[in-house]
């Protein structure tokens, strides 16, 4: 038995395949055809130092059965335990793109169990409590990412095999070492406060009234999905790979003011004061000048908050755990400072 991955080589891929190493099975990582992702796997295959228990499979999230060779396909029926569906966030077309296809080769393989990797942007702009029981409950999805992620999630709950899907918030930097591969979500104010600390610290930095944020480690979302992944029983299951604790975006961006030496943020006007003031000519390139595009408020702020009782009980015999965001923030400052100005 093995397992087949497709986005072994992102972001959180990177820290998910050392953690399913520990059980001793091959792996078989989708990779494009092509110099720039063969170069990819190749590094990533030397840091994970796993030998041939790592193979590499030419294949296109794309195309049908995910362009694999047949006979690869053939070979292996019966013989992929878990597929792992990490890249479904690669695609952000509104028919859910290459889920379909991945769902279409799970089931060509009979796979054991479907692992899909979804997000809580699927809550889109739902207000209070947004469970892991709940998906299509008639929220508003205004963008892109959150129409991709609910149809993703759709394709993969009509599958005519098990399937596990797992709802991370906003995935950032590791919590021992604050690395990270890409600027994306709350990364994007960090220019921002960079630039406040130039300010003399008395003055605060007056900002819209946001919602709440949610963010959570890499290696956690990488540990507690190993986990979940591993338990028997529990199939057609979500779970919230959530902080628990709820925080407000501009209580959790203080934390990096803070550490950039910035004034602190204080909310003084209306969320839609701002999308107003953005509307006035000439106005809306001071984001994009600033390293802030202007879709970033939309997905590091919700509007509601995410129940994680399923996971919580699941974990509660581990110590996985979501550390507590200021304990680890001076870590993902000085990652970004290091690495990404």
């Amino acid at each position: 038995m093995a397992y087949l991955v497709t986005g072994a080589t992102g972001f959180i891929g990177r820290f998910l395949i050392p953690e399913l190493l520990t059980h001793g099975k091959d792996i078989h990582v989708l990779v494009r055809p092509g110099a720039e992702s063969a170069d990819r796997f190749a590094c990533l295959a030397q840091e994970w130092a796993a030998g041939d228990r790592i193979r590499a499979v030419a294949g296109d999230l794309g195309k049908p059965g995910l362009g694999i060779d047949p006979q690869w396909l053939a070979r292996h029926r019966g013989r992929i335990e878990h597929l792992f569906h990490l890249a479904a966030g690669a695609d952000l077309t509104e028919r859910g793109g290459g889920t379909g296809n991945v769902v279409e080769a799970a089931e060509e393989l009979e796979a054991g169990l479907l692992h899909h990797m979804s997000s809580v942007a699927v809550a889109g702009a739902t207000d209070g409590l947004f469970s892991e029981d709940m998906f299509d409950c008639g929220q508003r999805l205004a963008t892109p990412w959150q129409r991709s992620s609910f149809e993703a999630e759709r394709l993969v709950r009509a599958a005519a095999l098990p399937w596990r899907i797992y709802r991370p918030s906003i995935v950032i930097g590791h919590s021992r070492t604050g690395e990270i591969d890409r600027v994306e979500g709350p990364y994007y104010f960090f220019r921002l406060l960079r630039m406040g600390a130039q300010l003399p610290r008395l003055l605060p930095l007056l900002v819209p009234r946001l919602g709440e944020t949610n963010m959570v480690p890499v290696d956690f979302v990488a540990r507690a999905m190993n986990h979940l992944a591993h338990l028997p029983g529990s199939a057609n299951t979500t779970y919230h790979l959530v902080d628990p604790r709820r925080h407000g975006a501009v209580e959790a961006l203080n934390l990096f003011a803070d550490e950039a030496g910035a004034p602190r943020l204080v909310e003084v006007m209306p969320k839609r004061t701002l999308a107003m003031m953005l509307r006035l000519p000439g106005a809306s390139w001071v984001l994009p000048r600033i390293g802030v595009p202007l879709d970033v408020l939309e997905h590091s702020e919700f509007g509601c908050w995410f129940d994680c009782r399923h996971t919580t009980a699941a974990l509660a015999d581990t110590d996985i755990r979501v550390p507590p965001l200021a304990g680890y923030a001076p870590l993902i400052w000085k990652y970004w400072i290091e690495n990404w100005v």
